[in-house]
């Protein structure tokens, strides 16, 4: 099974501001295009955290509010929508 995404954002890095687009759900998943530590705030969470050494060209799963400036060295970081689960 996989995901079928069906919106994608590029993220613009900030300390505070909620990720464009995001509508009270985090997104459902986060790429990373190059690799490096990302500091964020996951849907469910108040503060943020630092996953460090991100892969470059991996979806993760992770419904993520806000990606911080602070503490993010990985770049070209994109979200992504799930519009379901197919086989």
């Amino acid at each position: 099974m996989f995901d079928k995404y069906t919106k994608a954002a590029a993220v613009t890095l900030h300390d505070s501001n909620e990720i464009s687009g995001f509508t009270g759900s985090g997104w459902d998943a986060v790429y990373v295009g190059v690799s490096g530590d990302v500091t964020m705030t996951l849907e469910g969470d108040s503060s943020a955290v630092l996953f460090k050494n991100m892969v470059q060209g991996t979806v993760y799963p992770l419904a993520a509010k806000v990606i911080k400036s602070t503490g993010t060295t990985a770049t070209n970081v994109v979200v992504l929508e799930s519009g379901g689960t197919y086989s």
